[in-house]
């Protein structure tokens, strides 16, 4: 019986765990495409940085862009957390892995929020 009820809790807790980092990884693709429509922003009202032809209708079409490739990135981060953290949890290094994806993380988000209080 305890045996029962300590692989529903290991279970449970990759689980949870999986479901922590959607949401992490969420916010902190948010957090980048800010990010970029800001750098893009910047580089389109400053002349002598502007690249030919651009204007406030290629950021939005950047914009565009950019929620596709998100998306993308989002849907692959999310399936490959679940099968690395089930992974871990059969291996029992759950906290090491759960760790290194959190670094990961908080590094992204870190250095977008930093180039965006640069450009502030």
């Amino acid at each position: 019986m305890r045996e029962q009820i300590r692989s529903f809790l290991d279970n449970f807790l990759y689980i949870l765990l999986w479901l922590i980092f959607a949401v992490l990884v969420t916010l902190t693709l948010f957090q980048l495409h800010g990010t970029i429509i800001a750098i893009a922003v910047y580089v389109v009202n400053d002349p002598s940085l502007r690249p030919y032809a651009w204007n406030t209708g290629s950021v939005v079409l950047l914009n565009r862009l950019l929620w596709l490739i998100v998306g993308i990135i989002w849907l692959g981060w999310v399936t490959y957390t679940y099968e690395y953290l089930s992974e871990g949890s059969r291996q029992k290094i759950l906290s090491k892995r759960s760790f290194r994806l959190l670094m990961v993380l908080g590094a992204v988000y870190l250095s977008s929020y930093l180039v965006l209080l640069f450009l502030a």
